[in-house]
């Protein structure tokens, strides 16, 4: 147990620099991702998703591991898109980058992180209220592209690795007026 915990404490620091490292701890630079003027973050994050799954899946082979996958609770997915959709755009945050940008002395980071306590706190209090509209009304149980395709998880890992690696090669680095993708002028 206690070597889980270093571990995840290594790859968290380790993601947490590479986030900054990106820029993905500045509202600036998360706001030219969603114009698509900088696609710098948008490619990373494509890049871990893929690199995370092989990693996640090869090292089952070896190793006893349990992913703990969530229910599908379709209602509950779109109210909670929604919610974040509206807290990352009023921010200029997500949850990762949140924290990163707190770590970098960025104090309007830090009511990002007190408005997540605050929504969790809300919604552990309301929960029994909100289980039948948002939980169990279109709960397709625990799905995954896997089960619903009747293969392998490595399999499907390994695919929807290389199409997210191909489309990020595929990305453009330059716009459209010839400008280089993250340059300011």
């Amino acid at each position: 147990m206690t070597m889980n915990l270093i571990f995840a404490l290594i790859v968290g620091v380790g993601m947490g620099w590479l986030l900054q490292r990106v820029g993905a701890s500045n509202p600036r630079v998360i706001l030219a991702n969603l114009r698509l003027e900088n696609l710098t973050i948008i490619k990373f994050m494509a890049l871990t998703i893929a690199v995370g799954s092989i990693v996640s899946y090869l090292l089952s082979l070896f190793v006893p591991m349990h992913f703990d996958i969530k229910p599908l609770f379709v209602a509950g997915v779109l109210a909670g898109g929604l919610i974040f959709g509206i807290g990352f755009a009023l921010s200029g945050y997500c949850p990762g980058t949140c924290v990163v940008g707190a770590a970098e002395g960025r104090k309007d980071a830090l009511f990002v992180i007190l408005g997540g306590i605050v929504g969790a706190l809300v919604f552990t209090l309301l929960y029994s209220a909100l289980e039948p509209v948002f939980v169990k009304q279109w709960n397709y149980g625990k799905v995954t592209l896997a089960s619903a395709m009747h293969i392998s998880p490595v399999l499907t890992a390994g695919i929807m690795a290389a199409v997210i690696i191909a489309a990020v090669k595929l990305l453009p680095t330059v716009t459209a007026s010839g400008r280089k993708l993250g340059d300011s002028a």
